[in-house]
């Protein structure tokens, strides 16, 4: 097999694209002709493919359910802790339920949720994410509020697909891609397509165009392009959290975005211990006892937190 290290950024997020699709419940016959028809193009699919299902599987990660579609909305409920005792800790589950008005689409801590635009295009919101949709004959906007979504654009020859994020203006046709806001930093990664990205303080610069592969880190005022590895970055998308030699503050960070039970660090030493694995979002306590396995730490249980503190025994034994 051809190892994943040794495949595209743009076929590593494609494989991570088909992955989503094919385990989503909207997923029709012509997804598994369309899938088939991709694996046939190159030999490097295949094995791309083969290399994100092992991470997503390597978590245990949960199947879906299949449930009723409606009209405008495609909605799926997915278990993420390993028992039901655990629930009531860890924030229960993932509900998918349509929650929507006027255009506006949100999810709640713990939840993602499948939308279906007028015009076709499809929208995966991550948790804690508020969007909102307005078409009109000229164009189709999305202001995105907060959180994270997954665009899967549909082509229009006439009205550009148009997201704006705290200062950042992205404009594509048809596409595939990420846009994560938290306050004012803006983080667009491309799977599939192009598309152009603005800054709405700086008029007189050019729109940078970013490609498929291709990630648009926008922080403190200062916009930064690279080609990372993606399938971190959209591990979300299967309900999974991967971190590859992480700051165990960074992972927290990702890991809160899920659970209403919070984890906590708040000694620096701690905080900067690094980590890695692949982690299913939303149970904080199992991902707190595999921490505490891992790493020199023990974790204090308080009111709705988890709190990291150094196990000086362990430490004096390295």
């Amino acid at each position: 097999m051809v190892r994943v290290t040794k495949i595209s950024p743009e076929i590593r997020a494609e494989a991570v694209a088909w992955l989503a699709r094919l385990r989503a419940d909207d997923k029709t016959p012509a997804d598994e002709r369309a899938f088939r028809t991709w694996l046939a193009q190159d030999p490097l699919h295949a094995a791309a493919f083969e290399a994100v299902t092992e991470v997503w599987e390597a978590a245990g990660a949960a199947w879906t359910e299949p449930v009723r579609h409606t009209p405008a909305f495609i909605t799926r409920r997915r278990a993420v802790l390993a028992s039901v005792g655990t629930m009531a800790l860890a924030g229960a589950f993932f509900s998918f339920r349509q929650s929507a008005y006027a255009g506006v689409y949100e999810t709640a801590v713990g939840e993602q949720k499948h939308v279906v635009l007028s015009d076709g295009t499809q929208v995966f919101l991550d948790t804690d994410t508020r969007i909102q949709a307005t078409f009109n004959s000229e164009t189709r906007l999305i202001n995105l509020g907060r959180g994270r979504c997954n665009f899967h654009v549909m082509e229009d020859d006439k009205r550009p697909f148009v997201v704006n994020a705290a200062t950042q203006r992205i404009v594509a046709r048809r596409t595939t891609f990420d846009v994560q806001r938290d306050g004012d930093d803006v983080c667009v990664v491309l799977m599939q397509g192009a598309a152009s990205v603005s800054n709405e303080n700086a008029s007189a610069q050019d729109p940078c165009v970013l490609k498929a592969g291709e990630r648009l880190f926008f922080r403190n005022g200062r916009a930064r392009i690279d080609r990372p590895n993606l399938v971190p970055l959209l591990a979300w998308q299967t309900g999974q959290a991967v971190f590859d030699n992480d700051a165990l503050a960074d992972a927290i960070r990702e890991m809160n975005r899920y659970s209403l039970v919070k984890l906590e660090v708040t000694d620096p030493v701690v905080a900067e211990m690094r980590i890695s694995g692949v982690y299913r979002v939303g149970d904080n306590a199992a991902f707190a006892r595999s921490v505490s396995a891992l790493l020199p730490v023990t974790v204090e249980f308080g009111a709705g937190q988890l709190r990291f503190v150094v196990d000086q025994a362990r430490i004096r034994r390295a």
